[in-house]
Parts: C-alpha cells; sequence; structure tokens
C-alpha cells in the first residue's frame, strides 16, 4: 500500500477540516462526531464520515 500524499486529496482547499488531518491534530472530539451516522468512506485512509466534504477521496456506500 502506497504512503498518502496530500495531493490525492480531492479538496485541496478543505483539507485543513478532513478526518484524516483532524486526527493528525489530535481533535479526536470533532472526529468522533463527524465519523457518526457514516454514508460516505475514504478511498486513501479507509475513515467513514456523514458527510463526505469530510474526506480527502469521499465514495459513498449503503447503509444496510
Amino acid at each position: 500500500m502506497s504512503e498518502f500524499v496530500e495531493t490525492d486529496c480531492k479538496d485541496p482547499a478543505g483539507h485543513r477540516q478532513h478526518i484524516c488531518q483532524l486526527r493528525k491534530e489530535g481533535r479526536q472530539a470533532e472526529v468522533t462526531e463527524l465519523m457518526k451516522d457514516p454514508g460516505h468512506t475514504c478511498l486513501n485512509c479507509n475513515a467513514v464520515a456523514g458527510n463526505a466534504k469530510d474526506l480527502c477521496n469521499p465514495s459513498s456506500f449503503s447503509k444496510a
């Protein structure tokens, strides 16, 4: 598996608010809130989120 490169982000301007960046900054409470009721996964880091804008490379998935 290749290492994440910030250029893999589909929204570099909004990257500072993506889950992966929040995790790096130790902002776990915010990460937990963004991960509630997930419907999207990041194809870069496999994080899940309720909103695609919170991920670098989002992909929707069906909730069972």
